[in-house]
């Protein structure tokens, strides 16, 4: 047993050595050891690799086989058990073979009567005898001590340490992970910052590339992904006729006027009523002048114009608290009240207008606007910007007041912006505010409408 554990010990000894060289050396990650029993030997290896080495045999930390121990001494004769029952009468055997003849023997001599013995008394039956005893037998040699038996060795791997065991014991302590756990390698250089790719669809195949590329890189078929067709649709159900259109304006009777010339209402075509003199196309002479033509008859009624209309309109409230301008601003809160066609939304003081229209956008009002100048000059100025083309949209709505005025006092101004936004390619968001320009302005409120069309 002694030689065993020192068998082990010396593994396990091998083991750190093992370990803490090639931690020392190979290993500069953070690959830690692992050390399992597979039933023949003792393996270890990196938790990074996939192939385990005998580190070893379990045979080898098993003690020596002992010597067989000593039989037992023969147990005591037991008691006579009771008689069995008789057993079924066997079949009669078969007869045997006749015997030779004997040769006849010598007549023997005739002896001489003797007397009559008298007849003996009946003996009394005696008891049966005691079985004697078994004689002893004889003395086996000593058997060897009985050797212990070997014990599975297990380990495994805790939170800091490698540890070992005989199955069914406390666990010990082998290494200490830090040990044998190499030092942390160099942080490597940073990699090159990935590309971003882009996709198009080209001929039914859809292609990539990085941004920036000159070739476009086909990705798959997309014909691969047409289904099957689809079954015939039912018929739809006859749609309600429309109402007629209101009627058209009376079309203007063409009439001739006093020079001579066709008229159509207030217009003249400048188109002769009389026909041109002609000849008959035998002499050559002129022909006479023809006569007026009748009054033409009353034109029919014409068709009903065509409604105007647009894909969507928006129509929103607006204004702006009170506030001193001096280099900041002050947002226009929108409050929207009419929206159709879902192609413009609002959100505190940002509108959205979503791709693929031109809108036509419209704010008036009314600002009241004074001040706030610490030389008490009187002068101001305000305007708008829109988070979009705010240069632009300074220029069109700046309200400045240069020269002298009653200090602390306001203004009242009309306010009027009007443009149209192109996002055909994609959404545009306007954020609405008031700011000042030259002067410490005090804002003392806006109030107004904001009309949106969307267009074709």
């Amino acid at each position: 047993m002694k030689t065993g554990r020192k068998l082990f010990a010396g593994a396990l000894l091998v083991l750190y050595i093992v370990l803490a060289a090639g931690c020392n050396s190979a290993k500069t990650n953070t690959a830690l050891p692992e050390v399992r029993n597979n039933g023949t030997a003792i393996q270890w290896k990196y938790s990074d690799e996939t192939d385990w080495r005998d580190l070893v045999a379990l045979s080898e930390l098993r003690g020596a086989a002992g010597a067989n121990g000593k039989d037992g001494a023969d147990g005591i004769n037991g008691k006579n058990g009771t008689d069995g029952k008789d057993g079924i009468n066997g079949a009669d055997g078969k007869d045997g073979a006749d015997g030779i003849n004997g040769k006849d023997g010598i007549d023997g001599k005739n002896g001489i009567n003797g007397t009559d013995g008298k007849d003996g008394a009946n003996g009394i039956n005696g008891k049966d005898g005691i079985n004697g005893k078994d004689g002893a037998d004889g003395i086996d040699g000593k058997d060897g001590a009985d050797g212990a038996n070997a014990k599975n060795i297990e380990v495994q791997r805790a939170e800091t340490h490698i540890q070992w065991r005989y199955e069914g014991e406390d666990w010990q302590n082998l290494v200490a992970i830090a040990d044998i756990t190499g030092p942390t390698g160099q942080k490597g250089s940073d990699g090159a910052n990935g590309k971003t790719p882009e996709f198009r669809v080209n001929e039914n195949t859809l292609q990539w590339r990085y941004v920036g590329d000159g070739i476009w890189l086909n990705l798959y078929d997309l014909t691969a992904l047409k289904g099957a067709d689809g079954q015939n649709g039912k018929d739809g159900i006859n749609g309600q006729d429309g109402k007629d259109g209101a009627g058209g304006k009376d079309g203007n009777t063409p009439f001739i006027g006093e020079n001579g010339n066709w008229w159509i209402g207030e217009i003249d075509t400048g188109v002769k009523a009389a026909g041109i003199d002609g000849t008959d196309g035998r002499d050559g002479e002129k022909g006479d002048k023809g006569e007026k033509g009748d009054k033409g008859d009353k034109g029919d009624k014409g068709d009903a114009g065509q409604n105007g209309g647009s894909s969507g309109y928006f129509y929103a409230e607006a204004n702006s608290p009170s506030a001193v301008l001096n280099n900041s601003r002050v947002n226009i809160t929108v409050y929207e009240k009419i929206n159709k066609g879902g192609l413009i939304s609002s959100y505190r003081n940002n509108i959205t207008l979503k791709k693929g229209h031109i809108y036509s956008v419209s704010i008036s009002g009314s600002l009241e606007v004074g001040s706030n100048e610490s030389n008490k000059s009187g002068n101001y100025s305000i305007q708008m910007t829109d988070g979009y083309d705010d240069n632009l949209c300074r220029e069109l709505t700046r309200i400045k007041r240069d020269g002298t005025k009653i200090p602390y006092t306001n203004d009242q101004h009309s306010f009027n912006f009007s443009r149209m936004y192109d996002a055909s390619n994609k959404d545009i968001t306007l954020q609405l505010r008031f700011e000042n320009s030259a002067y410490n302005t005090y804002l003392n409120g806006f109030s107004g409408t904001i009309t949106i069309i969307a267009l074709d």
